[in-house]
This record gives C-alpha cells, structure tokens and sequence, in this order.
C-alpha cells in the first residue's frame, strides 16, 4: 500500500509529464493535489482493513468474532477464579460473628486482586475460624492465587482480626486469544464434527464453561472408546469442571460409545537464558517481559502439544528489551509432552551476558 506521499509525489510527476511544468507551491492545483492524495490514501487504508478483516486468516478481535459466528463457535470468556478463604480471630468468638456475603478480600500490595464472598456464614460463639466460599471480582488468571497469597482484609468485619486462603485460589482463566479463536476456526473447516469423530467430542469439552484446551483419544481403552482430556488455562481442570463436561458428553455421545473425561496433567518445565539488554532496560523488566511473553506462547498450544527451543526462541527474542539470547546450560529450555499432558511454564532463569 502506497503511503500519502508517494501518491503525492506520483500525481506531481504525472502532471509534469502532462504539461511539462512542475506543480507550483502553494498553488490551487498544489492544494487539490494534496486534497485528492490524502482522500486517496484513506481509502487506501480502509480497503486495506476490509481486506484483513474477510478472512479469517488474518482478521482481529470482533471482526474474528464473526467468522466463528458462522462456525457455531464463540470466542471463551474469562473465568473467574474460586476457592475458599478462611476467617480468622485471635481469641475465641465471646458472640455470633456475621460474615456477610459479598464480603471482599484481596492478595497483598497495592494492585492486589481483589475476591468476594459468595455467600453468608456465621462463625460461631466460642470458634475462632470459620470457611467461606469467594470468587475472584474479575475473571482471568490473574485470579488464580497460591495458598496464603489472600491476607488482605479489605472490607471491615468486625470481630475478624484475619484472613487467608489455605487452598489455592483456580480455575481462572483468560479471555481467549486471537490466535486460539483463529486455531478453533480454521480447523471447523479441517474438521467437520460429525457427531462420532473427535472433533463432536472436543468441541463439546470446549463449549463447557471454564475448559480452555481439551484433547480427544479415540479407541483410548479399546474399540468404542473414547477419552477426553480437559484443562482450565495452564492449570488442570477441575472436579466440577470435569464433571460438568462428562455430563453433557453423556448426554450427546453416540450410541454404544464408552466416553470418559479426565483433567489433564500440568509438566513443569524451566527455561534457562543469557541475555543481552537493549539501552534502558533493567534485568528484572526484561525478565518479567520473557515470563510474560514465553506464557503468551504456552497459551497458544493445546493439550499433548510440546514446547521446542523454536518456540522458546520466538518468544525470547520478541520479549521487549532483549537484543540477542544464549542459552544456558542446565535447563531443559523445552518440554515434551504426553497427549493428555500439556507444559507449564515454573520458571525462567536470566542472566546478563558475561555475568
């Protein structure tokens, strides 16, 4: 697509060769010129757009959403993460402490993540803890939190002097990406579901609330059988979750088919690397941006797919403020994974070079 101007420039040239005279500056012809050229390039990008935007192959956000409209596919929502808080006094209760629903703690910090109480319990005269049910405030993964990571009172209750989480905080999950929608359309074209190939299956798993990834195995425990792996964002799936999955499949599967569901296994793996800095960026933010853009990658894998050092690389070098990458020995700096496996990022390793 030609830029604003070049489509100047080219008019201009055309003119001389018409009449043999430059364009004078500042002329009416000069600013009709400049008018029509700028027209000209608008439209040019406008078509440029619309042509992005026809295809899946190459459309974005709800333009993308449109073309898996057609498929009967919907982009995955985030999901917010649950678990249970524990509310703490320091000596027992002399009376009836209410714990009201709606009640709103959060992780440490200043931009800690905030979860909210889903129902009402009433820790008892004489206790001095009591469980109760929270979910995140807003879905994602950043509402995923590890045991004691929640020991933020943020509303007042009077009577609690603390709170913490004993379980971790899961099933949070993020909203799903361009790329892993674009995936899900393009292989409905690949993959008609039938109603008895994989595909049923797996887009069954998938249209269940919270389940991100899922990974069908035909003839799994034999002829007429069929196992179905599912996963919450880079964690395994739940026993709710899994449950519910299992439901609906029961409920759609063909007849004499054996169909079992079953949570997927996380594999660690760490990534070791020597890095080169690009002028004002920090050690720690260029950690934090290799973290980040290495579990942008993992998102983007199904169920049973590996992790090579290409991948790893691709993601490395596109991480904000790294000019070159070595690796460094010791880590694996990749994963491999069975079919109802799927990698999990625990770590990433940085150095400067020559440290």
């Amino acid at each position: 697509m030609d830029n604003y101007n070049t489509i100047l420039t080219g008019m201009k040239n055309k003119y001389k060769e018409l009449t043999g005279r430059e364009v004078p500056p500042l002329s009416d012809i000069d600013i009709r010129m400049k008018v029509l050229a700028g027209e000209i390039y608008q439209n040019e990008v406008n078509l440029d757009f619309v042509r992005r935007q026809i295809s899946p192959l190459t459309a974005a956000g709800e333009y993308l959403d449109s073309h898996a409209y057609e498929r009967g596919i919907e982009r995955l929502e985030a999901v917010k993460a649950k678990g249970t808080v524990k509310f703490y006094t320091n000596t027992p209760a002399q009376s009836n402490i209410t714990i009201p629903a709606g009640s709103v703690v959060s992780t440490g910090g200043s931009d800690g993540v905030r979860y909210v109480t889903e129902t009402e319990k009433v820790l008892l005269s004489g206790a001095t803890e009591i469980s109760v049910p929270c979910v995140a405030v807003n879905g994602g993964a950043s509402g995923n939190a590890a045991v004691g990571e929640i020991d933020t009172l943020v509303t007042n209750i009077v009577g609690i002097d603390r709170v913490s989480n004993i379980y971790a905080m899961s099933g949070g999950t993020d909203r799903e990406t361009d790329e892993k929608l674009r995936r899900r359309i393009l292989d409905s074209h690949k993959y008609i579901p039938n109603g008895t190939n994989a595909v049923f299956y797996k887009d069954l798993a998938l249209s269940v609330e919270g389940v991100t990834s899922a990974n069908v195995l035909p003839q799994a425990r034999g002829k007429g059988t069929i196992d179905v792996y599912v996963a919450s964002g880079r964690a395994p799936a739940g026993y709710e979750i899994v449950n519910k999955v299992t439901e609906l499949i029961n409920k759609e599967r063909e007849l004499n088919t054996s169909v079992m569901v079953f949570s997927a296994t996380a594999v660690n793996f760490t990534v070791g690397v020597e890095v080169e800095l690009k002028d004002g960026y920090s050690l720690d933010v260029v950690t934090q941006n290799i973290t980040d853009s290495i579990n942008e990658m993992l998102n983007s894998l199904e169920i049973g797919e590996s992790v090579y050092e290409n991948h790893l690389s691709a993601a490395i070098i596109s991480a904000e403020g790294v000019s070159n990458f070595y690796w460094v020995g010791g880590y694996r700096n990749r994963c491999t994974v069975d079919p109802d496996e799927f990698p999990v990022l625990r770590s990433v390793h940085v150095v400067l070079e020559d440290e």
